[in-house]
């Protein structure tokens, strides 16, 4: 249902605070504008469906609860007019605030007023950039000071973040700093203690979890105690990474370490690592957990353990793009060998890790079908672009591309044999000179010859290949038909490829090919 212009207006009242307008201006809390909009409701004979109020929430960015309620009415069709005290309300960010003023609203025959700036969307206002841009001034400013005095008590060692470090609670008497929770302190130590025995975190992480312990995101919002001897659904599992953290936070030594992540912008909720030496560290401001020695104990253990990277070309087509559709992770591509042959299946690595708390399921999949499919589905697109595709240009262009590469390749193979003769001369010459003796001579002679001997050959082979006349047509048409598929091809054409636990697969391409595999 739609509400145009010329029909009685149902209004919705928006009313926002965040803590810093409450500690600035007391004109602005949530009753003062309440009793704004309705005055104005009234005397305008208007009628006022709803208060929407968010309080407590910043006008740097619209991820509010009454916010998004008052969008989803919007959606509805329930409410056609939305009044807020002034524009500063609504929001303080310049570009977002602007885009709903002037085009969500507009788009969904929205009438909005902000009273105390005189804006009337039914009349518009050519100073509304103007009063938007001061808003979001407003906002820097208010950003920059903020940020000024939480860097002032970081460096005086206050404790300023909302949940305490796990570990530690805060202190009843002063909320700004630490004291040594008696329930996890034992389990920060348990983390220490069994990485300074060489076991590395998955296995610190799989013994904690099956001790039953919360993990900490768990144990700081319901804050029960744990039970040492049996898993309860809902503790959570413990991941090498949150063991990682811990083992690594010099926090436990003591030491208040703060400033380690900042927000991207004063309008942005994303959060950046700043750099080690923009660290804000203060020694000595709370009980110690951990001893230095044991601490440098596990930094020690922790430095022997690197992750091996396999540095061998991508076996499978179709490697890093399986996503299992239930849970979102990644699926592994797994090896069975039988008496048959060697077969490939797909599995959800969150279940092949923590399958026994119960998590997801198998989605056990055999590979080869799968990227058999996707092979088939992309040569049917290809089939049907190449039917009227003039690819002469393409031809031209590979061509030049081709021969430009070789005339590089030839000027850098004739520097290299430059190179190794003028050595191979050098040398004749010391051992005339007495510098180097007769076996000296003849071992670094026999080698320098062989690296020339190979390069004569490269640039030899070269050479024959600029004096034949190549066509390529086939190679492209090879290429635009996927008759061989690379792994780098499949990564630029499909962005992820979901795998439900009934096996139906799902793929989603970064181009659009639908009305070719049609």
């Amino acid at each position: 249902m739609k509400h145009p212009y010329n029909t009685s207006y149902v209004v919705a009242a928006y009313e926002r605070l965040s803590k810093e307008d409450e500690r600035q201006e007391s004109s602005s809390s949530i009753e003062s504008q309440k009793m704004i909009i309705e005055s104005f409701a009234r005397f305008n004979g208007l009628n006022i469906y709803k208060h929407y109020i968010d309080d407590g929430f910043t006008g740097s960015n619209f991820n509010r609860p009454a916010f998004d309620t008052l969008k989803r009415d919007i959606e509805k069709g329930i409410i056609n007019c939305v009044i807020v005290k002034d524009l500063s309300r609504l929001g303080r960010e310049l570009y977002e605030t602007g885009t709903y003023i002037e085009e969500y609203f507009l788009n969904k025959n929205i009438r909005f007023i902000a009273i105390n700036d005189g804006y009337d969307s039914q009349i518009g206002d050519s100073m509304l950039g103007i009063r938007l841009s001061v808003n979001d001034m407003y906002l820097r400013d208010t950003s920059k000071k903020i940020r000024s005095s939480l860097d002032a008590k970081r460096k005086n060692g206050d404790y300023i973040a909302t949940y305490p470090k796990y570990g530690y609670k805060k202190d009843p008497s002063d909320n700004h700093h630490l004291i040594i929770d008696p329930i996890t302190a034992p389990i920060v130590k348990q983390i220490y203690e069994l990485l300074a025995t060489g076991i590395g975190t998955t296995m610190v992480a799989s013994k904690l979890t099956s001790q039953g312990i919360p993990i900490p995101s768990i144990y700081k919002n319901e804050n029960r105690v744990y039970s040492d001897t049996t898993l309860s659904h809902g503790n959570g599992i413990w991941r090498p990474q949150t063991v990682k953290n811990i083992a690594t936070d010099m926090m436990y030594l003591g030491h208040m370490v703060q400033g380690r992540w900042k927000k991207m912008s004063y309008n942005s909720s994303r959060l950046v690592e700043t750099p080690k030496a923009e660290w804000i560290i203060v020694e000595n401001t709370h009980d110690p957990i951990i001893s230095k020695d044991l601490f440098d104990e596990v930094q020690k253990e922790l430095s022997k353990k690197k992750r091996y990277t396999n540095k061998r070309q991508n076996n499978h087509l179709l490697q890093g793009l399986l996503i299992c559709k239930e849970c979102g992770h990644n699926m592994s591509i797994i090896t069975r060998k039988n008496k048959k042959g060697t077969s490939y299946f797909c599995e959800c690595n969150y279940y092949a890790k923590y399958s026994k708390y119960g998590c997801c399921s198998s989605h056990f999949t055999n590979y080869t079908i799968i990227e058999n499919h996707v092979i088939d589905l992309l040569k049917k697109a290809a089939l049907k672009l190449t039917k009227n595709y003039d690819n002469s240009l393409l031809l031209k262009k590979y061509t030049n591309h081709i021969k430009s590469n070789d005339t590089t390749l030839t000027k850098q193979l004739n520097n290299e044999i430059s190179k190794y003769q003028k050595i191979l001369n050098q040398i004749y010459d010391d051992k005339l000179n007495g510098i180097i003796n007769e076996n000296q001579y003849k071992t670094m002679s026999n080698k320098y010859n062989s690296l020339l001997n190979d390069l004569i050959y490269k640039e030899k082979k070269l050479h024959n290949k600029a004096n034949t006349t190549y066509d390529y047509k086939d190679l492209i048409n090879d290429f635009m038909l996927f008759n061989n598929p690379t792994y780098e091809l499949m990564h630029e054409l499909i962005d992820h490829i979901e795998i439900s636990k009934d096996k139906e697969i799902e793929i989603f391409f970064k181009v659009d090919i639908e009305d070719l595999i049609k």
